[in-house]
């Protein structure tokens, strides 16, 4: 039985070649895109899953807000934090302090000069990563050589992974590595103490070079110790909790721990699984994962396939006619409904697999095109079980969605009815469901539609609003850090005497950017009442508030003298930190002292406030200082009259000259500052990428549902179309007639979308403290343009019946 309903689907599909292509190709598109987003979001998810006791792990972090409407871009830690808990805080198993970088690493070799490795290899980084010996008892590795008890425990010790051995050594066993020397930053000399074999599985903490903590207190590397232990740099701390020990109960040490230390802050338990999706604290290994985006692709997933399936209802339910005799024959042979209904599975089931095989084939190319926002890895691996349960899964609920109904419908009437047409006229008068199905589908459409022009919008507002600084014509260097401070000197002044250079500065950070060095440091002013602020902050130099054209409101900028001056500190404060003093007027705050952790210093200048984070967030209270040899960057502003895009090329490559002479071996990375903005808003883009292509795929399939149905709308009015021509009706008439429907079913999904987009937009909009206007005219603009999509869909069907020769038409009956 199974084998003749199989051949009859197949014999029966072949003779209706467009609905069965239009079907295939709807499908096809649907199932491609649950498959990518499927393994994209199983991808993301998977991370770090396989430590063991992963759920008692945690990452220390500070409160994102403190009750002052401050907040703390990054997970950065003091250094002596971590042995101090370790010593004085119960309910945690281990303790480890981490501190990670990029340097370049030589390997020395016998009577040959030193291979060189660089830090960065295309986009491959290379972390090395200074930890403690708690830190293997946090995160297991398998041992090919050494003692995990004590690799970690002596200074100039470096435990490394398999893979990175033979990138270093180029050939041997784990044995022959053990006691080779590695050097790193030229001058750091280390020994190999330790093997472990690389983690298989998707992490972040692709870790490769484990360099003793101890190595940094015994080794050229304490000079930088205390700018560490004050500012946090690349400083993280994880621990992991007792066996029985909640995160509450942790917690509530805290508060007793830092009053003990005269510390006003305070810290939290970030699990372990939240790092791979909480941008909140930075990236500080690599990249993060936005889980509402994730969330948003598998509901996007889940409309596509849903229109996809609605198109076959459709075109299934509007071929009602050809299929009732059909089905009256059937049930006067003695078929049941279930025979029928099983028929009607069949021919869909053979559908969907013929759609999924071809979404399986397109699956990798199609991730290969969109590697812009799919990270590397993302791949359809034949042999994952978990892979084939979700492709068996999607075939089955595809099948009961697309074929159950149709084929319930049709076999619902009595064979009478069904042989003289009957039922399935009434079916067809009425047609709600299939009018409500094309309603749905654009509806959906039309959502994307608004929402990829309001994510456009504020994108453009992002990119093009008054920031508080100039950002055009502006190139940022990274120093490396470990070198000495005449350097940078050095290069900033030949990089300032280079033609097509107007003027250099040296700082830590950006205006607008997610790393100022000093953010989190408390300042105190004593005044009529004592008040501490919490700002962002950076080191600069003389010259950094005129290059990027930041405005003094109030006193002045720094002096050369400032700088040169021993034990002397001075700061230039933004409008939002003099008001949160408790200065209404700018100038009031000239002269005051603030007391932090360098000492006292005197408020000497204010800038008009600007934006030194995204604009997510609200301008906070921000503080510059100068501290001489601070800067890890140098800012270089370039002549803004007629550089050609020649000459500009001509002087980055002369800037990189000047830096490799000074730094040689040290990698030169670059960037200008207008890219570097536009790159803080990369989720932002994403989404608007995502929604670009979900919008597409949804009107595509979409238009292919309406194609097919004015197709056979078109044929079964072909005698109502002849009379109306042979008593006068013209082509303009009967086009109209034949599209009113349709513009009809597209302006009420305008009406019902409209709200549904604009109450959306508005709450992606509050995650902005500074976002664009929602306009009227962008849902008028949206539903004229899926009118105009729609009728442009029918009018190939509605003009060729419209132009029929009547005679034609009229002499079939």
């Amino acid at each position: 039985m199974i084998k003749k309903q199989l051949l009859f689907a197949l014999r029966r599909l072949g003779r209706h070649k467009l609905t069965t292509a239009i079907n295939i190709l709807g499908l096809t598109f649907g199932i491609l895109s649950c498959v990518v987003i499927y393994l994209y979001v199983a991808f993301e998810f998977s991370y770090d899953k396989f430590h063991a006791d992963a759920d008692r792990i945690y990452r220390l972090v500070p409160p994102r807000n403190n009750g002052s409407d401050i907040q703390s871009n990054d997970a950065a830690m003091s250094g002596p934090l971590g042995p101090a808990l370790r010593h004085e805080a119960t309910g945690f198993s281990a303790v480890t302090t981490l501190f990670t970088d990029d340097t370049r690493v030589l390997i020395p070799r016998a009577g040959q000069p030193a291979r060189v490795i660089p830090a960065i290899s295309g986009d491959q980084t290379y972390h090395i990563t200074f930890a403690d010996t708690d830190y293997l008892k946090i995160f297991h590795y398998q041992w090919l050589a050494g003692d995990p008890a004590t690799a970690l425990l002596k200074p100039f010790s470096v435990v490394l992974t398999e893979s990175e051995a033979k990138r270093y050594f180029q050939g041997g066993t784990p044995e022959d590595w053990m006691g080779r020397s590695v050097v790193y930053e030229d001058s750091l000399t280390v020994s190999v103490t330790g093997i472990v074999k690389d983690w298989e599985q998707h992490t972040d903490f692709g870790f490769k070079d484990l360099i003793s903590y101890s190595t940094l207190e015994r080794s050229f590397l304490n000079t930088n110790i205390q700018n560490w232990s004050m500012s946090g740099s690349n400083i993280n701390i994880y621990v992991k909790l007792a066996p029985g020990t909640t995160t509450a109960q942790a917690e509530e040490q805290f508060t007793a721990f830092f009053k003990r230390h005269r510390m006003k802050t305070s810290l939290l338990l970030q699990p372990l699984a939240d790092i791979h999706f909480n941008a909140a604290y930075g990236d500080t290994y690599g990249r993060r994962a936005h889980k509402p985006t994730l969330f948003a692709l598998a509901g996007i997933a889940l409309f596509i396939l849903v229109i996809a399936a609605i198109n076959f209802i459709n075109l299934s339910t509007a071929q009602s006619i050809l299929r009732a005799k059909e089905v009256g024959i059937r049930k006067v042979m003695g078929s049941s409904v279930g025979g029928i209904v099983r028929q009607f599975l069949i021919e869909t089931g053979i559908i969907v697999v013929a759609a999924m095989a071809v979404a399986l084939l397109l699956a990798n190319p199609v991730i290969k095109v969109l590697h812009g926002f799919i990270p590397e890895g993302v791949r359809l691996h034949a042999a994952d079980p978990h892979t084939w349960l979700f492709i068996g899964t999607t075939v089955f609920v595809t099948c009961l969605i697309a074929g159950w109904y149709p084929g319930r419908a049709l076999s619902s009437f009595l064979p009478a009815t069904s042989l003289k047409g009957q039922g399935v006229r009434q079916l067809n008068a009425k047609s709600y469901l299939r009018k409500g199905l094309i309603v749905f589908q654009f509806t959906v459409s039309l959502l994307f539609i608004i929402g990829t022009m309001m994510v456009g919008r504020q994108i453009h507002y992002m990119l093009n609003t008054d920031l508080g600084f100039n950002k055009d014509a502006i190139v940022t260097i990274d120093i490396p850090w470990g070198q000495p401070n005449n350097r940078k000197d050095v290069l900033a002044t030949e990089i300032r005497h280079l033609a097509g250079v107007r003027q250099v500065s040296l700082n830590t950070a950006d205006p607008e950017s997610l790393n100022h060095m000093l953010l989190g440091i408390a300042l105190e002013y004593k005044g009529a009442s004592d008040v501490t602020i919490l700002p962002g902050g950076d080191d600069i130099d003389t010259g950094y508030i005129s290059l990027y054209g930041m405005t003094l409101v109030a006193g002045r900028n720094f002096y050369l003298s400032d700088v040169a001056r021993p034990g002397y500190r001075a700061y230039i404060l933004n409008e939002s930190a003099a008001r949160a003093l408790g200065f209404h007027r700018p100038a009031d705050a000239l002269g005051r002292q603030l007391i932090g952790v360098r000492g006292s210093a005197t408020i000497i200048g204010i800038v008009k406030d600007f934006h030194s984070d995204d604009l997510h967030q609200k301008i906070r209270p921000f503080v510059f200082t100068s501290d001489a040899g601070a800067g890890a960057q140098l800012s270089v502003k370039l002549s803004s009259t007629g550089l050609s895009a020649a000459e500009v090329k001509t002087l980055m490559t002369n800037m990189e000259s000047v830096f490799k002479k000074l730094y040689p071996g040290a990698l030169f990375q670059s960037r200008f500052f207008d890219e570097s903005l536009e790159q803080l808003y990369t989720q932002e883009r994403q989404t608007s990428q995502i929604l670009n292509i979900a919008m597409g795929i949804a009107i595509f399939i979409s238009c292919m549902g309406l194609f097919g149905l004015a197709a056979f709308n078109a044929n079964q009015r072909t005698r109502e179309i002849g009379i109306r021509k042979v008593l006068g009706a013209g082509v303009p008439q009967l086009v109209t007639l034949l599209s009113r429907e349709f513009v009809l079913l597209v302006g009420l999904s305008t009406v019902i979308a409209a709200p549904l987009a604009g109450w959306g937009a508005h709450q992606w909009l509050q995650n902005f403290a500074y976002r664009t206007s929602m306009p009227w005219w962008i849902f008028v603009l949206a539903g004229v343009a899926a009118t105009v999509i729609a009728l442009l869909t029918v009018s190939l069907q509605t003009i060729r019946a419209a132009r029929a020769n009547p005679v034609k038409s009229l002499r079939v009956e």
